[in-house]
């Protein structure tokens, strides 16, 4: 029987162990020459998870990231900020991906490449601008857990946005006297109810379809949920709005009132007498969820065939804001009704129709002295 070498196990395998950052890990071959191999390959493993770990790829940082924020925010900010990562990280930076960088070494020249590819890219500046600010925001993430000592965004200032803005453009508020013309030809429209339904209320359109027989109480519609999207992109009825103040109560006029009803009488037809409380008023054709992309195809379609100029279904919000404000109804009034956290967002979303209505205010104005 041939004698049993040093270090030989009982199945004739050689071992041969090592230590690294105070820990001893073992290796197993049939040869000095395996033996050897494998303590190089159990190194360079150990080597790159110690590097994972503390100085990470992008990639293994973002999906650390993605994974810690899933139950705070969400589903569809989370897709969203998977969409961003998406289009960033195949950009390459002196060729390499930019989801192939460690955290730690990736500069502030680094960061204005990926600002001017996507700029080439054609996204907008808007776009961009948003698109670094969300790197910012990984990076600011990472340095406040110490994985690195600086945000390589913070001297990168933004691109000067040059482009009109969308309040002046698809989220502009329609004229007086484009509101009438859409609506004369809208009147044969399946959403004809919910065109009046969003300019009479200033609701987004997730809102509207995710309206409740049970949200209509007590003279008012209790705004509750919203339709949103998963992060595989599909939609679903969630149970909160779009922000905590997005919960708000709307008074309702007769107007509101009437058109509830005719989509109530609508809904008997197509579904039939049975109703429960539980029931979605605005619903699909298909009478699925409502969702915005067929309604502002439609939207479209009646702009082509009126002529006029193309604006989406948030553009209805924007008509009922900068109708109330051009009424005199307060602006603290309609931050609540439409739902916006602080006063802020709306003086900057409609401040500028507050100019128009100053200057009328002073041309009236008439103080006896």
């Amino acid at each position: 029987m041939a004698k049993k070498k040093k270090n030989q196990r009982a199945d004739g395998r050689l071992q041969k162990s090592f230590t690294y950052n105070g820990k001893r890990y073992y290796v197993y071959g049939h040869d000095k020459s395996e033996i050897e191999q494998k303590v190089y390959e159990k190194k360079l493993e150990l080597k790159e998870n110690k590097e994972q770990h503390e100085n990470p790829t992008i990639e293994t940082f973002f999906d650390r990231w993605m994974e810690n924020r899933r139950g705070s925010i969400s589903s569809a900010t989370l897709r969203g900020q998977q969409c961003h990562f998406n289009t960033i990280s195949k950009i390459v930076i002196n060729d390499k991906a930019f989801k192939d960088y460690r955290l730690a070494e990736v500069k502030a020249d680094d960061i204005r490449v990926i600002q001017k590819a996507l700029l080439d890219s054609g996204n907008k500046t808007r776009t961009v601008n948003d698109k670094v600010s969300f790197i910012s925001h990984i990076f600011h993430d990472a340095l406040i857990e110490r994985y690195i000592d600086f945000n390589p965004c913070m001297p990168v200032k933004p691109i000067k946005v040059t482009e009109v803005a969308a309040r002046e453009t698809i989220h502009r508020a329609l004229t007086i006297d484009e509101t009438k013309t859409f609506f004369d030809n809208a009147k044969n429209s399946y959403y004809y109810n919910i065109f009046k339904m969003a300019i009479q209320t200033g609701m987004r359109i997730g809102e509207i379809g995710a309206l409740k027989n049970s949200d209509i109480y007590d003279g008012a519609i209790h705004v509750q949920r919203t339709i949103t999207r998963s992060e595989d992109g599909s939609y679903y009825l969630g149970t909160e709005t779009k922000t905590w103040h997005g919960k708000r109560t709307i008074p309702m006029n007769e107007t509101i009132a009437e058109i509830i009803e005719n989509q109530r009488k609508i809904n008997r037809m197509l579904d039939g007498n049975v109703s429960s409380i539980n029931d979605l008023i605005f619903k699909a054709p298909e009478r699925g969820l409502l969702m915005a992309t067929p309604v502002d195809r439609e939207i479209k379609r009646i702009c082509k065939r009126t002529g006029i100029k193309h604006f989406t279904c948030h553009g209805f919000r924007d008509t009922f804001a900068t109708r109330c404000i051009e009424q005199g109804i307060p602006v603290k009034t309609i931050q609540e009704l439409l739902g916006h956290a602080d006063f802020g967002i709306t003086m900057n979303l409609y401040g500028h129709v507050l100019d128009d209505t100053k200057e009328q205010a002073m041309n009236q104005l008439n103080i006896a002295l």
